[in-house]
C-alpha cells in the first residue's frame, strides 16, 4: 500500500466514524492487496460514495480554485495593471519629492551658507575694526611717535618754541639774553638735516632719544610711562626732559687803561672781571701826575662774538680792535682830535727847538721854554753842549716831522716820538739830511704844555 492510499484510507475511517483501531493493524503491502482483493465490491462500495464526495469535493474545490486563481489572476492583472500605475506614480511622487527634497536641501544649503557668509563676514569685520583700532592705538602708544610730533618744532624750525620747552634753560652771563642763546641755536641747527636715534640707555619703559643735527648731537629727549593706560592696556608716553647741549664758544679778553669804561654788548664791565693789570712802567710823569693804568678785562661764557666799545676819559666812544697775535681787544688811548691836535702841534715845537739846540742854530736858553721847570734834562743838556751834534756853516733849508707814536694819557700828559729831519747844506753846497728821534714825555703844566721827560 503506498503513502497517498493509505492516507485516503485514514481520511475515509474518519469519514466513517470507524472507531475500530484495528483496520490498520496489518499495513504490510502484502496483506494490504490480499484484504483488497477478497473484499473489491465491498469496498468499491464502500469507496463510491467517497469517491462521488470527494470527486464532487475535488470539483468543487478545482471550481473554486479556479475561481481563485481566476480572482488571482484578475486581481493579478488588476493589480500589476493598478500597481504599474501605482509603480509610476510612486516614482513620480518619489521623483517629485526626491526634487523637493532636493530644492529644500538646495534652499537649505544657500541659506545656510549665507547666514555662514553673513556671519564670518560681521565675525571678520569686527576682527578688522578690533585690528584697526588695536593697530592706532598701538601706533599712538609707540614712543617714537611722540618724538614725531616733538620734531615738527624743526621743520619748520622754532627756536622760540623749543627754548620754551628746555627742561633747564642754559647758564647766560649778564652780558647777554636768551636771544643770544637762541640765535646760537639757531646757527647751531638751521638748515640741517635733523633727525633722531635711539640713545644706548633706551628701554621700554624708559626711552631715551638723541636729537642730531647732521650727525652732530645737538641734544636729548627722555620719556616715561604715565600711570593712566590706553586701551588694551598699552601704554601712554610723556616728555620729562629735553635738553639741548650749549657750549658757549666766545671768550674776549679787553684792554683798556682805567680811566676809560668798558662796555660788552652795552653792559658796563664791573671791577670784578679784571683779570690783569700793568704797572706803569713811565716812570718820567711820577713826579707830575697819575698816569692811567693798562687793566685786562676777560669775559667768558658767551654765546654770540660780542660787541665791544669803550668810552674813554674824554666822553669818546673808541671801539678796540684785535690783537691778530694775542687776540686781545686792544683799546688805543686816544683824545679828543682838537685836544690831540694842540698836543702834537706842541711836541712837533719841541723837537724842533731841541734840533736847533743840538745844531747850534739857537741858543740853549730856549730849552727853558718848553721844559718844565728846574728839569735835570736841561741842566745836562747845558752841560754837555759840547758834545752836540753840529754842522758850522750850514742852512737849514727845511725840516719834517713824522710821528712815530703818540700816546694821549689824560688832558695833562701825553707822550709822543716824532722823528725830526733838517734839511740842511753844508758850506752852502752839500746837501745832508740831520734826524732827531725825539722820546718826549709831556705835561701840562700851570696851564702850559711842557716837557718833563725823554728817552735817548
Amino acid at each position: 500500500m503506498n503513502r497517498d492510499l493509505f492516507n485516503k484510507k485514514k481520511r475515509m475511517s474518519e469519514m466513517n466514524d470507524n472507531t475500530d483501531p484495528n483496520w490498520a493493524e496489518d499495513v504490510s503491502f502484502s496483506s494490504l492487496e490480499k484484504k483488497i482483493k477478497d473484499s473489491k465490491k465491498a469496498t468499491m462500495f464502500a469507496l463510491r460514495p467517497l469517491d462521488e464526495k470527494e470527486t464532487k469535493r475535488k470539483k468543487s474545490r478545482s471550481f473554486k480554485e479556479s475561481e481563485i486563481n481566476s480572482v488571482k489572476q484578475s486581481n493579478k492583472s488588476d493589480s500589476n495593471t493598478s500597481g504599474k500605475k501605482e509603480t509610476a506614480n510612486a516614482d513620480k511622487r518619489n521623483e517629485i519629492k526626491l526634487k523637493k527634497s532636493r530644492k529644500r536641501f538646495l534652499i537649505f544649503m544657500i541659506s545656510w551658507s549665507a547666514s555662514l557668509i553673513i556671519i564670518i563676514s560681521i565675525l571678520l569685520f569686527g576682527f578688522y575694526r578690533f585690528l584697526k583700532d588695536y593697530e592706532k592705538v598701538y601706533n599712538e602708544s609707540l614712543p617714537c611717535h611722540v618724538m614725531d610730533d616733538f620734531m615738527k618744532d624743526f621743520t619748520p624750525l622754532d627756536v622760540e618754541s623749543l627754548y620754551g620747552e628746555l627742561s633747564e634753560k642754559p647758564v647766560i652771563s649778564e652780558f647777554e639774553t636768551e636771544e643770544n642763546v637762541k640765535n646760537y641755536y639757531t646757527k647751531l641747527i638751521d638748515e640741517k638735516n635733523i633727525s633722531y636715534t635711539e640713545d644706548r640707555d633706551f628701554t621700554d619703559k624708559n626711552p631715551v632719544y638723541l636729537l642730531t643735527a647732521d650727525n652732530y648731537v645737538f641734544g636729548k629727549v627722555s620719556m616715561s610711562q604715565k600711570d593712566a593706560k590706553r586701551s588694551y592696556d598699552l601704554p601712554i608716553y610723556q616728555i620729562d626732559d629735553f635738553e639741548m647741549y650749549s657750549e658757549p664758544e666766545w671768550n674776549v679778553t679787553v684792554q683798556a687803561y682805567d680811566n676809560c669804561k668798558v662796555y660788552v654788548n652795552d653792559v658796563k664791565v664791573s671791577p670784578e672781571y679784571v683779570s690783569r693789570i700793568d704797572l706803569n712802567p713811565e716812570k718820567h710823569f711820577e713826579e707830575f701826575t697819575t698816569l692811567p693804568l693798562k687793566k685786562f678785562y676777560k669775559i667768558t661764557g658767551l654765546y654770540e662774538q660780542p660787541e665791544i666799545k669803550v668810552i674813554n676819559a674824554f666822553g669818546e666812544e673808541i671801539s678796540p680792535k684785535v690783537n691778530n697775535t694775542t687776540g686781545v681787544y686792544e683799546t688805543p688811548i686816544t683824545a679828543p682830535k682838537e685836544i690831540e691836535d694842540e698836543m702834537i702841534e706842541f711836541a712837533k715845537e719841541a723837537v724842533s727847538v731841541y734840533a736847533q739846540v743840538v745844531c747850534r742854530e739857537i741858543n740853549d736858553s730856549a730849552l727853558d721854554k718848553i721844559f718844565t721847570k728846574n728839569n735835570m734834562i736841561v741842566k745836562e743838556i747845558k752841560s754837555n753842549s759840547g758834545n752836540l751834534k753840529y754842522f758850522p756853516n750850514h742852512v737849514t733849508q727845511e725840516v719834517e716831522d713824522e710821528i712815530i707814536e703818540f700816546i694821549p694819557y689824560s688832558e695833562e700828559a701825553f707822550y709822543c716820538e716824532i722823528k725830526h729831519t733838517q734839511h740842511m747844506l753844508i758850506y752852502g753846497v752839500r746837501p745832508r739830511d740831520v734826524e732827531t728821534d725825539a722820546r718826549f714825555y709831556y705835561y701840562k703844566e700851570d696851564g702850559s704844555w711842557k716837557v718833563c721827560g725823554m728817552t735817548f
